[in-house]
C-alpha cells in the first residue's frame, strides 16, 4: 500500500459525522492524540448540532475541504454505507463504527471502494487492541489455524432498558441492525472472530425483543470453519456487567475478561492488561495517522478484518430478512 502522503509536521484533520454516543466517544479519543485536529462535526439532529462543541457542517461540504483528511462515521449501519463511499470517491480516509456493515456484501463494496480510491478504510473495534500484537500480527487464517477444533465460550452482560431498544433509530431493525448482540455483544463476538476465523453454522437457542428485530437477549452456538465451536450468552437484561470469552485449544489458551487478555500461546504466557476504552479507541486513531503518513498497512483495525464478524451477526440476527434500502439513519 502507498496510501499516505501527509507531512508529519501537520495534523491530520479529522470530520466526525453523528454526534451522538458514538460521536462523542470518538471526540474525546482524538483529544488524546496531538496527531490530529477535529475540523468540523456533522449532524442533521439540529438540537445535537446546537450543543455541539465543534463546527457544524454540511457533509457534502466536508467531502470537498482539502483539510479533512479522515472522516469518522459514527452513524447506524443503517444507511451508512453510501455515505462512506461517497466519502472514499472524495479521497477521504475513513473510521466506521460498529457493526461495520449490514451485510458481508456491503461491507466488501466499502473495502473494495477503498482499495480503488487508495484510502484507508478502518473500524472502530477497539477492543481488538486488547490481543497481544503478536497474535493480531499472524495473518487471521494461520491464528485461527492454532485454535482449530477450540471450545470457546462468550458472555457479555450490559444492562439497558427494553426503552433503550424501543424508541428512535434503535427500535428499526433495518438501521439498527439488531440490538444488544449488535451494538454490544458485537466486540467480544469480533474478538472470538478474530481469533478462531470464519463462521460455518450458527444456532440461536433462545432470543428475547425489545422491538421486532432487536434483542436484547440472546443465547447461541457458534461453529467455526476451524472446527472450533463456542457457546454465547449475550443479554441487556442484567443489572451486572460482564464481557468475557475464553478459548480452549488442545495447546493454546486465551481469556479476555473486561479488556485484560491472559492465557498461553505457543509455549509463551500471555499477560496483557485491560486498557480504558477511550485509550483504545485513541489508539486506533493513533494506528490510522501512522498508515495515512507512512503508506503502512493499518493491520488489525483495518476494516476489511470485519467479515467474519459481520457474517455472525447477521446468521445471529435474521438481518438477512431485513429488505436492504427500507430505512436508514438520515
Amino acid at each position: 500500500m502507498i496510501y499516505g502522503g501527509i507531512s508529519a509536521t501537520r495534523r491530520v484533520g479529522v470530520a466526525v459525522v453523528g454526534l451522538g454516543n458514538a460521536g462523542q466517544g470518538h471526540i474525546a479519543a482524538i483529544g488524546n492524540c496531538p496527531e490530529y485536529s477535529v475540523i468540523a462535526g456533522v449532524e442533521p439532529d439540529a438540537e445535537v448540532a446546537r450543543g455541539a462543541s465543534i463546527p457544524i457542517r454540511d457533509f457534502t461540504e466536508i467531502l470537498h475541504d482539502d483539510a479533512i483528511d479522515v472522516v469518522a462515521f459514527c452513524l447506524p449501519p443503517g444507511g451508512r454505507a453510501e455515505l462512506v463511499a461517497r466519502a472514499l470517491h472524495c479521497g477521504k480516509h475513513v473510521v466506521v463504527e460498529k457493526p461495520p456493515a449490514r451485510t458481508v456484501s456491503e461491507l466488501d463494496d466499502l473495502t473494495s471502494a477503498a482499495r480503488a480510491a487508495e484510502r484507508f478504510a478502518v473500524v472502530m473495534f477497539q477492543h481488538r487492541l486488547c490481543l497481544p500484537d503478536r497474535l493480531t500480527a499472524l495473518d487471521p487464517s494461520a491464528l485461527a489455524h492454532h485454535f482449530s477444533g477450540a471450545t470457546g465460550s462468550l458472555v457479555v452482560s450490559r444492562r439497558r432498558t427494553d426503552t433503550y431498544y424501543g424508541q428512535g433509530w434503535r427500535s428499526r431493525a433495518a438501521v439498527a441492525m439488531g440490538g444488544v448482540t449488535a451494538h454490544l455483544g458485537v466486540h467480544y463476538l469480533d474478538l472470538a472472530c478474530q481469533v478462531l476465523g470464519p463462521i460455518a453454522e450458527t444456532e440461536v437457542l433462545s432470543r428475547v425483543e425489545a422491538a421486532p428485530g432487536v434483542d436484547s437477549e440472546l443465547v447461541g452456538h457458534v461453529r467455526f470453519v476451524s472446527g472450533a465451536a463456542m457457546n454465547m450468552a449475550v443479554t441487556s437484561r442484567s443489572e451486572h456487567r460482564c464481557e468475557h470469552l475464553a478459548i480452549f485449544g488442545s495447546k493454546d489458551r486465551l481469556e479476555i475478561r473486561d479488556g485484560a487478555c491472559t492465557g498461553e500461546f505457543d509455549g509463551e504466557t500471555i499477560t496483557h492488561a485491560a486498557r480504558p476504552a477511550v485509550e483504545l479507541r485513541a489508539e486506533v486513531y493513533r494506528r490510522l495517522a501512522i498508515a495515512v503518513r507512512t503508506g503502512s498497512d493499518p493491520g488489525v483495525i483495518a476494516l476489511a478484518r470485519s467479515r467474519f464478524v459481520t457474517d455472525a451477526l447477521v446468521r445471529l440476527s435474521g438481518a438477512a430478512a431485513i429488505p436492504a434500502g427500507v430505512d436508514r439513519a438520515w
